[in-house]
């Protein structure tokens, strides 16, 4: 199924409760109702599941690769006594 921009909008705000609240209420209603848009619904879901685990796989990655860096590069060798020292080994 094909779906407007509009109605991926529509749909986006309502699942964010950021629609004004008479659509809101509109959408809930329309959602115990229609099927293709509970549908619609839970592919938005999934796809926000998805960006939020690949944005914290990113996050993670960026810590590790700093963590590294910060730890093993001779320049940094003082900085790592100093956190070594802060947390007590």
């Amino acid at each position: 199924m094909k779906t407007s921009l509009r109605n991926l909008q529509w749909v986006e705000d309502g699942l964010l409760h950021q629609a004004a609240p008479d659509e809101q209420t509109l959408f809930e209603a329309k959602l115990l109702l229609d099927a293709a848009l509970r549908e619609d619904c839970r592919w938005q879901r999934k796809t926000y599941t998805a960006i939020r685990e690949y944005g914290r796989t990113q996050f993670r990655r960026q810590l590790e690769d700093l963590h590294r860096e910060l730890f093993s590069a001779p320049q940094h060798r003082s900085f790592r006594g100093r956190v070594m020292a802060f947390f007590g080994r």
